[in-house]
């Protein structure tokens, strides 16, 4: 892992590292029985080649996203804050385990922050 890079993606260790993390993150997540329904009908190597891309993109990596939009993907499925928590926490959880320092599982956490309402659907008002 490259602790002075100014790129998030390379200081979580990279390619290497992140598809690891996606695919431990997923074993968590196929296990979690909040979870785990969400995914019953989901070609699993598609997901998970389109998470990495997705968090690589996400981590300034040098990965185009090229998945569909998240509220489309997302919209129907009922997904509320809850959810996105648990999920949230077994990405952490994943990337502690892979050896992310706890700073860049911090920084991490707050870009997927950035797309939550994007996936629950909620939407944050000021007032």
């Amino acid at each position: 892992m490259d602790q002075n890079s100014p790129e998030l993606f390379d200081r979580m260790g990279g390619a290497d590292a992140l598809t690891a993390i996606v695919q431990d993150m997923y074993e968590r997540i196929f296990q979690d029985p909040e979870l785990a329904p969400f995914f019953a009908n989901v070609r699993r190597d598609h997901l998970r080649k389109m998470q990495y891309e997705f968090l690589a993109s996400a981590f300034n990596g040098p990965v185009n996203y090229t998945g569909a939009e998240l509220t489309g993907i997302h919209h129907h499925l009922g997904i509320n804050a809850v959810h996105f928590a648990h999920f949230c926490n077994h990405f952490a959880e994943a990337a502690r385990a892979h050896g992310a320092a706890e700073s860049d599982v911090d920084q991490a956490l707050g870009r997927l922050a950035t797309f939550k309402d994007s996936i629950t659907g909620d939407t944050n008002v000021d007032g």
